[in-house]
C-alpha cells in the first residue's frame, strides 16, 4: 500500500475548510434559502471529533448536530424584509 502525502494533505485541507465557522454558517444559511438541502459535507468543529454533522432545517432556524460528540448549534434564518 502506498502512502501519498499530497493526497492526505488535500483531504485534510478540504476537511478544515468544511468545518463549522461563521463563514460556513452563512454559506449554509444562503444555500438553504434557495434550495431544500445543503449538498456539501460539513464537519464538526471539535478537533477530536471531525465527524460530518447533520443539517436539519426547521421553520425559523437551521440546526447543526453531531451524532458522535453531541455538538449542537442553532443558526437563526435571516428574515426577509419587503422593500417598498
Amino acid at each position: 500500500m502506498t502512502f501519498d502525502p499530497e493526497i492526505r494533505e488535500r483531504k485534510e485541507t478540504y476537511r478544515e475548510k468544511q468545518m463549522i465557522s461563521p463563514e460556513m454558517e452563512e454559506k449554509i444559511r444562503e444555500k438553504l434559502a434557495v434550495q431544500e438541502t445543503y449538498p456539501d459535507i460539513v464537519y464538526c468543529p471539535n478537533r477530536s471529533c471531525g465527524t460530518p454533522v447533520e443539517i436539519v432545517e426547521e421553520q425559523d432556524s437551521i440546526a447543526l448536530r453531531c451524532k458522535n460528540c453531541g455538538f449542537d448549534r442553532i443558526i437563526p434564518k435571516k428574515k426577509k424584509y419587503d422593500r417598498e
